[in-house]
């Protein structure tokens, strides 16, 4: 006690934080930068790394529910060498990518899908014969890696990339999400490391490590690793939406946007400031006047391959809560160092508004984590005022350090069976910033039960692709909140959302399809589904024909059915939906590597799931985990292509993030401060102990 008297002490006197920041900002940085004609050569790590640098324009074209996306990436080269460059990004997890077009010089490639080890080999080989080449891969679902070959001064390289997806109803609106920055990654020790990788583990064999991606070198981050003007605004955006009723309210809580009327029914936008920095994801709602979805039901036909569907599921009015069964409201709180900061104090927000609405019929558990889990109860508090407002002070007091150890919270949470007769739910609030998502995701299938996950994304650029296979896995949902908007926008968003557990829920959905010509309908299990949800479903069927389907479930205790008319039809194609029936296919096979073999329903091997994504992919010519775009030109642009560099194209730092989330030296998996920020503290208390000397001389 004494010892932290005399801390605590220290740190008030002003010249102990002067001191501090001096040292901090002394030589001997992570890295750093000389100005290059417009761009960087940095040193990281005592390595010296060439930048090249990038513009991105996106294009989106939006009808009804259905996005259609051109991503136009265009790289250059600053130096008087030939480069080759790099490029780690994000895209939407939904994202069906299907086509790559490279422009170099008069030429436009348009690029071949292929089996991963042959694109890769078809790039490798032209990159040594000296010709210009694009490789887009991806690593996990919601990021990818495109990589440039022989990109020679004064010529750029511009690479489109084009992919559709539905846009998801949530809450009454309509949300699209384009993702813009790779947030950075903890890499727990024994881990291994991402998918399809076959580097060295790039944990730590001790201790675990932060990295922005196991893809050895990890890509400069701006903020971090380089000044802030290494990444300038460099992102633009035009965007087209049009619905079949008119539209009602159209917003942007992440960008400021600059809106046109075309029609009560169509609008374009674009960012206000025209460029912006891709330091968060893009985040647009949108609701239309119909009462009803406009768009329950879309179709494709294709005459050598017969039809596609989508179908919208919503839940139906809400039942009387009254046969509610009793809670253990378990709040599972990420405390590691990428939450320091806005997203722990927008955790503790959301947690005041959540204890505080619980039913005196609940219990409740808090449990925080970063490298270990702890709990602030040995067992389930019954919610009462006292224990509710001990709650509330325990969960103030939390804050970010350390490394992201997942899985010790999960265990701490579904670990033990809840007792008989009440519902376990999980309220995992977290960044998702974390490389072992795979291992994290068969932990919670293992373990789940009878229990509901709900995952809560707190960030502006959170791993979505985590948190929302955690809700799926869970049996629950996911919502995201940024915790850098105005406090009046967290507040009330974290009201919203801890108001969503009060929901009821609609649960053992099933699909009768009558005598509808219905197949390869996917998911094949239903999730849950909640108040504010919608699920939708695409499937195959052989011939156009009329029919109802029947939406069975039960809802607090009692059958709940809907039925609706459907119409599958040849008329009004929509060629998007049938590439997102083949994504969905495949994210559903993706799933099944998450399930343990013997939980899977026909206990399919991994070999036989990756063979099957891998002819889906070919098929529909879509990025997969084992299928890539190619593009190579016809000319030879670089005639010594061995002496070119290799080059990145440097990240921004996801905006609210804490610099302890970025790099090895920035945090060590045990939690301890970097050698560096060590040596400021020494620093800072011996010139505190000269300025204490001095006051006490005569």
């Amino acid at each position: 006690m004494h010892h932290r008297n005399a801390l605590q002490a220290i740190a008030r006197h002003p010249i102990f934080w002067i001191a501090l920041c001096a040292a901090a900002l002394t030589p001997g940085a992570r890295a750093e930068t000389d100005a290059i004609a417009g761009s960087f050569e940095a040193v990281v790590d005592g390595n010296k790394v060439a930048l090249s640098s990038l513009r991105s324009r996106y294009a989106v074209d939006i009808d009804g529910d259905i996005a259609n996306v051109k991503l136009t990436q265009e790289f250059e080269n600053p130096f008087d060498q030939p480069l080759n460059a790099t490029y780690l990004f994000p895209l939407n997890r939904q994202a069906a990518v299907h086509t790559m077009i490279m422009h170099v010089g008069d030429e436009v490639i348009r690029a071949e899908i292929q089996e991963i080890r042959k694109a890769k080999q078809t790039f490798s080989k032209a990159k040594k014969a000296g010709k210009a080449a694009a490789l887009l891969e991806q690593h996990r679902p919601n990021m990818f890696t495109q990589r440039v070959a022989n990109l020679m001064p004064g010529m750029p390289i511009q690479v489109e990339i084009h992919y559709t997806q539905l846009v998801p109803q949530l809450d009454g609106a309509y949300e699209l999400v384009v993702p813009m920055v790779v947030g950075p990654r903890y890499q727990p020790a024994g881990a291994g490391v991402a998918p399809d990788v076959p580097a060295a583990s790039g944990a730590n064999p001790t201790f675990g490590q932060w990295e922005l991606e196991a893809l050895p070198p990890y890509p400069a981050t701006a903020g971090v690793d380089l000044p802030s003007s290494a990444v300038a605004e460099r992102v633009s955006m035009t965007l087209t939406l049009e619905t079949p009723v008119p539209l009602q309210q159209v917003h942007s809580g992440s960008h400021p946007l600059a809106t046109k009327v075309i029609s009560p029914t169509r609008r374009t936008l674009s960012f206000a400031q025209g460029r912006v920095l891709d330091n968060r994801d893009f985040i647009l709602r949108y609701t239309t006047a119909a009462a009803e979805p406009s768009a329950g039901l879309l179709t494709h036909w294709q005459a050598d391959e017969g039809g596609y569907f989508s179908l919208l599921i919503e839940p139906p009015a809400q039942v009387s809560d009254d046969t509610a069964l009793p809670r253990e409201m378990v709040f599972l709180l990420d405390c590691s160092g990428s939450m320091g900061g806005t997203p722990i104090n927008a955790s503790k927000a959301f947690m005041a508004h959540a204890l505080q609405g619980l039913r005196a019929s609940d219990t409740f558990r808090i449990i925080r984590f970063s490298d270990v889990a702890t709990e602030f109860s040995a067992s389930p508090l019954p919610a009462t005022a006292e224990n509710i407002q001990r709650g509330l002070n325990y969960s103030s007091s939390l804050y970010g350090s350390g490394g992201t150890v997942m899985s010790s919270g999960i265990k701490q949470a579904l670990g033990t069976p809840a007792q008989p007769g009440v519902v376990r739910n999980v309220i995992f609030l977290t960044d998702g910033y974390i490389g072992n998502e795979i291992e994290v995701l068969k932990l919670v299938n293992g373990l789940i039960g009878d229990a509901r996950l709900y995952a809560f994304g707190v960030g502006a650029g959170v791993n979505r692709y985590l948190l929302s296979e955690l809700g799926r896995t869970g049996r629950g949902f996911t919502r995201y909140f940024d915790p850098t908007a105005s406090d009046e926008s967290v507040d009330a968003v974290v009201r919203e959302l801890a108001n969503k557990l009060q929901s009821p829920v609609l649960t053992n959905l099933q699909l009768d399809w009558g005598d509808l010509p219905v197949t390869n309908v996917v998911p094949a299990q239903l999730p849950d589904l909640y108040h504010g949800n919608s699920i939708r479903v695409t499937g195959r069927f052989s011939k156009p024909a009329r029919g109802h389907v029947t939406v069975t479930g039960r809802s607090r205790g009692r059958q709940a059915a809907m039925t609706t008319a459907t119409a599958l039809t040849d008329t009004s194609p929509r060629p998007g939906i049938r590439r997102i029936w083949a994504r969905s296919t495949i994210a559903e096979h993706m799933h099944a590597f998450i399930t343990p073999p013997a939980l899977r329903p026909d206990r399919t091997g991994d070999d036989i799931l990756k063979a099957i994504v891998t002819d889906l992919g070919l098929t529909y010519r879509l990025a997969t985990r084992w299928t890539a775009f190619v593009a190579v030109s016809q000319k030879v642009y670089n005639a010594n292509p061995a002496a070119s560099q290799n080059a990145q194209v440097a990240l921004p730092k996801v905006a609210g993030v804490s610099q302890l989330a970025y790099g090895k030296p920035a945090m060590t998996g045990h939690g301890a401060p970097e050698p560096g920020l060590w040596l400021g503290f020494v620093t800072a208390l011996a010139t505190l102990g000269w300025w204490r000397r001095r006051q006490l001389s005569p």
